[in-house]
Parts: structure tokens; sequence; C-alpha cells
């Protein structure tokens, strides 16, 4: 992080301070905040492989699903 050019009234340097500046000082913050990220994308590529195959399988496979679909009737 870098440090603001004020300087505070004993001489030293003020860091910048907000939510961001925080999580970055703490590690456990850091590491949660990564394993959120890391999980919120998986989530998504799920869901993107399940939208890929909803889409995908009927186009390749069409004429296989409606045959098995006529000799297993529900």
């Amino acid at each position: 992080m870098t440090t603001l050019g004020h300087r505070h009234h004993q001489g030293g340097l003020v860091r910048a301070r907000g939510t961001l500046a925080g999580v970055a000082d703490n590690a456990y913050l850091r590491l949660l905040s990564l394993l959120v990220i890391l999980a919120a994308g998986a989530a998504l590529l799920v869901l993107a492989i399940g939208f890929a195959l909803d889409v995908v399988v009927p186009l390749v496979f069409g004429n296989e699903l409606r045959a098995l679909a006529v000799l297993l009737p529900h």
C-alpha cells in the first residue's frame, strides 16, 4: 500500500486507511477474501458448464434423445 505525503504531528507519515487497506493488512481477511472469490468463480464455472451442456447436448444428440423418449415413455 502507498502512503500519503502528509506528515503526522510527530513527523511520521500517515497511512491511507480504508476497507481495502484494512483487509490488506490482515492475513486472515486476505485468505477469506481469496476463498470467497475462488468459490464464486467455481460456482460460475459450474453454471456455465451446465448451461453449455444444456445447449450443446440436444444439438448434437437430438435424434438419439428423441428415439430414447419414444422407447422409454414416462
